[in-house]
């Protein structure tokens, strides 16, 4: 096999093992959880959230609560 076909397997192994080992393990982290619930309780939909939204997200949700 030639070096680049090593590379590929080598990529798409880690690629699997991050899909299919790391993140359903950190998808039970208390963290995620917590953040989970939290936003169910608030009935917000985090696929509708777009990126540039999150970080200010914690601000505007503060300053309903007030």
């Amino acid at each position: 096999m030639t070096r680049q076909r090593w590379n590929f397997i080598f990529a798409v192994t880690l690629i699997a093992a991050v899909w299919g080992i790391v993140l359903p393990m950190l998808s039970k982290s208390d963290v995620v959880r917590a953040r989970r619930a939290w936003l169910q309780q608030q009935r917000i939909d985090p696929a509708a959230m777009y990126y540039t939204e999150l970080p200010m997200m914690d601000n505007i949700l503060d300053r309903i609560d007030r």
